[in-house]
């Protein structure tokens, strides 16, 4: 069974994507949501929430069934930074070894960190970055829009 096999109704997450192959961006798994996600192949699982955001030791239930648990949360409002857009890439492309699910709390907080890396980073028009920050899960756009205009002030 691939990544590319998930259906919405297979997994009780609000929101995921398959981005590729080896990676699935959704919002917080519950423990069911784990157990369909290891199903399907996932062996890491890499949570942007902060720890004071986190409401339950998801860490423990990964480990339990025997998957990889990385933790890099980035804060809701102040993470949403090009340092740690960058930082984001970064753990996706390390990611790349294996089937990974990448979450933070609804998808949102990627969503926008990837529209940032594409528009600052890698230089796409606004356009397409907010193309790619929706295809990853961002519905804030609003928020993005105001990280490009702080750079220009």
């Amino acid at each position: 069974m691939t990544l590319h096999n998930v259906k919405k109704s297979d997994l009780p997450i609000g929101f995921f994507q398959v981005i590729n192959e080896k990676l699935i961006v959704g919002g917080q798994p519950s423990e069911q949501s784990l157990i369909m996600l290891k199903s399907y192949g996932i062996k890491r699982v890499v949570n942007c929430i902060p720890d004071y955001e986190q409401k339950w030791n998801e860490q423990a239930i990964v480990s339990r069934l025997g998957m990889e648990y990385l933790g890099v949360g980035f804060d809701r409002t102040s993470g949403m930074t090009i340092a740690n857009a960058e930082a984001l890439m970064a753990t996706v492309k390390t990611c790349s070894d294996q089937p990974t699910f990448l979450h933070c709390l609804t998808g949102n907080r990627i969503g926008i960190l990837i529209a940032v890396y594409h528009y600052f980073l890698l230089g796409k028009p606004k356009k397409e970055a907010l193309s790619e920050g929706l295809f990853w899960g961002m519905r804030d756009k609003a928020a993005f829009m105001n990280i490009v205009e702080e750079s220009i002030q």
